[in-house]
């Protein structure tokens, strides 16, 4: 009888879950990805085993069941506590529990890891906006939209802003901007930056109002 390599059998099994898991049948990924951990688990390389744990983590996020998410998110990083994606992912669990200080904590814990990613200053930026800290967010997500302009989602909560914060011109150059180049946009993302320009463009005019009508009154108390 042939003897089975071990090695190649547990690279099939994972690659199995992984093709599950993308392809979005995330019932049968838990099954091979559990399958993993518990029967084969003290035999996994330990890169392998983290990323069983992270993958379980993630479906258990899509879920909704936060507290498995945390406790498998965490196993991962107790295995490879230097894996950026591992402390995002955790970060996107708090966020959607709306914890914004522990999202704050792992998405900063991400971007240290790796500084470069665009998409984990995006949601450290979005997260500060949701404390309605609006400069703190605005900072975090020019930094992210500056690094990466394929990054639609931190261009058009940039957009969302800045319109909060009153930078009307810059608010309408951006939503600009992204509807010129961005190519296959959705439709939802297309509305919103109508939105966001025609808000904008109100927002100059009343300015404008305001600035003319403090003109007026200046002049009136020279003469």
């Amino acid at each position: 009888m042939k003897r089975v390599d071990r090695g190649r059998y547990y690279t099939w099994l994972f690659q199995a879950a992984e093709t599950f898991y993308e392809r979005g049948n995330f019932e049968k990924a838990l099954k091979y990805f559990e399958r993993l951990i518990k029967q084969h688990g003290k035999f996994l390389e330990v890169s392998m085993k983290a990323d069983c744990y992270a993958y379980l983590g993630d479906i258990y996020l899509f879920n909704e069941d936060y507290s498995k998410a945390v406790e498998y998110l965490n196993r991962a990083i107790s295995l490879d506590g230097h894996f950026s994606h591992y402390y995002y992912l955790l970060g996107m669990v708090y966020q959607t529990q709306e914890n914004w200080r522990r999202a704050i904590e792992e998405f900063q814990r991400a971007v240290k890891l790796e500084p470069k990613n665009s998409i984990y200053l995006e949601e450290l930026g979005r997260t500060y906006v949701f404390t309605g800290n609006l400069y703190e967010g605005e900072r975090l997500l020019r930094k992210a939209w500056k690094m990466d302009e394929t990054n639609i989602g931190a261009g058009v909560e940039l957009a969302g802003v800045l319109l909060s914060l009153g930078k009307f011109k810059e608010a309408i150059e951006l939503s600009d901007e992204i509807l010129t180049a961005g190519d296959n946009l959705h439709d939802g993302i297309v509305d919103y930056l109508e939105n966001i320009r025609m808000d904008a463009e109100r927002g100059l005019e009343e300015k404008a109002k305001r600035r003319r009508k403090s003109k007026r009154r200046i002049n009136n108390k020279v003469k």
